[in-house]
């Protein structure tokens, strides 16, 4: 392994509550600047800022971690600023005590377990590179004295190595695709922390609330050991390129057969066309493996408070097994490309991504996800023509085995035809192809024994978007 700079963080009490686990590589710079800034700390700033510099110009760290525990979650009241509401009393001659307004708080802990170090980070260092450069890093990270809330009292401490302790540690590594998003530093970024403090201390005579720091990037980590699946998300535009196009959340379908031809369509002239036609249309040979093929999966938006379930993002999703160049090669191709509906007619544009609100729910890593579209199992669940609990969980299992998931790995599967997202429909208003409408389907939460990866999709209408999961928080 190449030389790294290791940057490895205890917390005293085994409490963190901060937003993320593992903590981002921004949030250990923002502590190890409110560190070094502190008391007589100070006096090391020339040294330190010296290695923050250089800090900020690497790229993502990989990041080591306990794995995560989840405490209770609780509410408490806190101080409410909100001064408006007293001086409409004042204004009016009503009695107002500022002091007394309170709003409620979520808190939700991790458990730091074992005696640490909980987190590290390795930053790879280049040829030429010498250990003066971990002397400064290690003399910052002796500044660190609170990482999360103020209330994760912690130490910090950094050493040059040659390996990774990786033993009773999650390896976090940057991912192109997937995984969860932590912000981590960026040049720049130390002079922003220090423009956002100067707004946060004048806050009050120049009116400025912009008192967080903006100069990052969001980076991808995916924990080692997950199952990847490469894929490419781009959003729906009406033809004139300009405005977004939204469909019906029952009309996946459609919009997967959009993007199925499309696909095929800007493929052909460098692919063979027997891959063509089963990696890309589905058209396998004879015995061969009907599911390692590409799948299109229209997005609906859901999740937040604005979630009305219709169609605006289709994602293209390769197998775990595939090598992702399909999917590199659609990235490219399909960015301004024209989508024609069965009759020939521009149905739509492809576009780049607006945001990522919606995409997180398919892609991040949760135990439990929960169907956006239906899952359409793979065989009849009824005896004598009543529903069969007995046979509707076996077939819901095999319907993730064929999918990827072992029945080791799942801790339980309930299911029902209502919807379990805002702004989606019932099961059985779901439309499916042809040759999929006898079978039942039905909306489904899944509970896995560990957290996985989305995108997760299951059933024999997968490939189309149809059984399409979300992680639920």
């Amino acid at each position: 392994m190449a030389r790294t700079i290791c940057i490895s963080a205890t917390f005293l009490a085994g409490r963190y509550h901060g937003e993320e686990w593992p903590p981002s590589p921004a949030r250990l710079v923002q502590a190890l600047v409110a560190g070094v800034k502190t008391g007589g700390y100070q006096a090391l700033w020339p040294d330190a800022e010296k290695a923050l510099r250089w800090l900020e110009r690497r790229p993502a760290p990989v990041i080591l971690a306990l794995p995560e525990v989840k405490l209770q979650q609780y509410r408490l009241a806190v101080p409410n600023n909100d001064t408006d509401t007293v001086a409409r009393d004042w204004a009016v001659g009503k009695p107002a005590d500022a002091a007394k307004l309170r709003t409620m708080k979520d808190v939700a802990p991790r458990l730091a377990d074992g005696s640490g170090p909980h987190v590290r980070y390795l930053w790879a260092l280049d040829s030429g590179e010498d250990e003066a450069l971990a002397v400064l890093v290690r003399r910052l990270s002796h500044c660190l004295y609170a990482f999360g809330w103020g209330v994760d009292m912690a130490f910090a401490d950094a050493e040059l190595r040659a390996d990774a302790p990786a033993q009773g540690y999650e390896e976090w590594t940057p991912s192109r695709r997937r995984g969860k998003q932590l912000a981590v530093p960026v040049p720049g970024f130390l002079d922003d922390l220090e423009a956002t403090y100067l707004r946060f201390t004048e806050r009050a005579r120049t009116m400025d609330t912009d008192t967080r720091p903006t100069v990052y990037r969001l980076q991808r980590y995916e924990r080692r050991g997950t199952v990847a699946r490469p894929f490419v998300v781009f959003g729906l535009r009406n033809t004139d390129g300009e405005s977004v196009l939204s469909k019906r959340w029952d009309q996946a379908m459609e919009v997967a057969g959009w993007l199925r031809h499309a696909s095929a369509v800007a493929l052909e002239c460098d692919v063979d066309a027997a891959e063509i036609a089963g990696f890309v249309l589905g058209h396998g040979p004879e015995g061969g493996d009907a599911a390692f093929r590409l799948s299109y999966v229209p997005l609906p938006s859901i999740g937040h408070a604005h979630g009305d379930g219709r169609i605006r993002r289709a994602m293209l999703v390769e197998p775990a097994t595939a090598d992702g160049l399909i999917v590199d090669r659609l990235a490219a191709r399909l960015v301004g490309a024209v989508l024609t509906d069965s009759g020939g007619n521009p149905a739509c544009t492809l576009g780049p991504l607006p945001d990522e609100r919606v995409l997180d729910f398919y892609t991040r890593q949760a135990r439990v996800w929960r169907s956006a579209t239906p899952v359409v199992l793979h065989g009849f669940n009824a005896t004598r023509g009543q529903i069969s609990l007995t046979k509707t969980d076996s077939l819901l299992a095999r319907a993730f085995e064929m999918a990827g998931y072992a029945p080791e790995t799942i801790e339980s599967i309930a299911f029902q035809q209502a919807p379990l997202w805002p702004g989606t429909g019932a099961a059985r208003e779901m439309r499916v192809p042809q040759h999929l409408s006898r079978y039942p389907r039905y909306h489904v939460e899944v509970r896995f024994r560990s957290p996985v990866p989305g995108p997760v999709l299951a059933g024999i209408g997968r490939h189309y978007g149809i059984g399409l999961f979300a992680a639920l928080e």
